[in-house]
């Protein structure tokens, strides 16, 4: 890869950052189709998200991929988001062409494209969702465009639950319990089980942070990748369910974030092999 002074740099806001890999991704892509792009990590505390954002313009960067736990906080300090972050209420990718930042969303459809990749198709399924934040919004709003039947929503505030449930409308299908309820009448026809929490499953005390033993069966999707089996995983494959972690969805949010930044089409299968060295 050499750097000149056309190279367009992209790269991801979060905190932590160091673990991504995101950058190995979109670098390989970018040397697979000789892009003259350059991807890399910002470390960004959440105090100083406005400049963060605000040194895109200043330093001419070509986009970034916000992560946790900044997707909602960007927002203000955009100056458009397309339909889709809009109605999620977070955004995942800045795009800054001639100066104006837009805000998108691809984790939702990423997050549907790697279902599909391995065989499932949500339509008129039963989701349960652990977590309210900026990627279960981006997942559940892309369940509702995919025709799901029912989400469940398990998290530790039911107001903030309530208030993701609410923003997206189609109230009759959602349904919402604190993490400390009996979920087994909730969830018992589970047909997919997303984690999108970033704490450990696993608590120190040995419990596991939701009993899920009533949908067993379901197809258990934790959103984190990195060190695998995850714990949420483990008790997965003790549930004999079968498994997804996340290198799936970042392939895929990835690839469609590519496309925004770059205008041409991802090599998703080179993506991909730099995932998994």
């Amino acid at each position: 890869m050499k750097i000149s002074g056309r190279t367009k740099i992209t790269g991801i806001f979060g905190d932590p950052v160091e673990h991504s890999l995101s950058p190995a991704m979109h670098n390989a892509a970018f040397v697979h189709l000789d892009l003259d792009y350059v991807y890399v990590p910002f470390h960004v505390n959440t105090d100083d998200i406005k400049r963060a954002v605000g040194s895109i313009k200043a330093l001419n960067i070509t986009g970034v991929n916000v992560t946790v736990p900044h997707k909602q906080d960007v927002i203000p300090f955009l100056d458009e988001i397309d339909e889709t972050a809009s109605r999620c209420s977070a955004v995942n990718t800045i795009v800054n062409k001639d100066g104006i930042l837009t805000g998108y969303n691809t984790d939702g459809t990423g997050f549907i494209d790697s279902l599909e990749e391995n065989g499932f198709d949500p339509k008129d399924k039963e989701v349960v969702i652990i977590g309210a934040g900026g990627s279960a919004r981006a997942i559940c709003a892309a369940l509702l465009e995919n025709k799901v039947s029912q989400i469940t929503i398990i998290n530790r505030s039911l107001e903030n639950a309530e208030q993701l449930a609410e923003s997206l409308g189609q109230a009759h299908t959602f349904s919402v319990i604190p993490l400390i309820s009996n979920y087994s009448p909730s969830i018992y026809s589970a047909d997919l089980v997303v984690n999108t929490l970033s704490i450990p499953f696993k608590q120190e005390d040995g419990d596991w942070l939701v009993d899920l033993s009533s949908a067993a069966g379901a197809l258990f999707y934790d959103l984190r990748y990195g060190k695998m089996p995850s714990d949420f995983l483990t008790y997965a494959k003790e549930l004999k369910s079968p498994g997804l972690d996340g290198l799936g969805m970042l392939l895929h949010q990835g690839a469609r974030a590519f496309e925004l930044f770059t205008g041409t089409k991802a090599p998703t299968d080179i993506m991909k092999k730099a995932l998994s060295t």
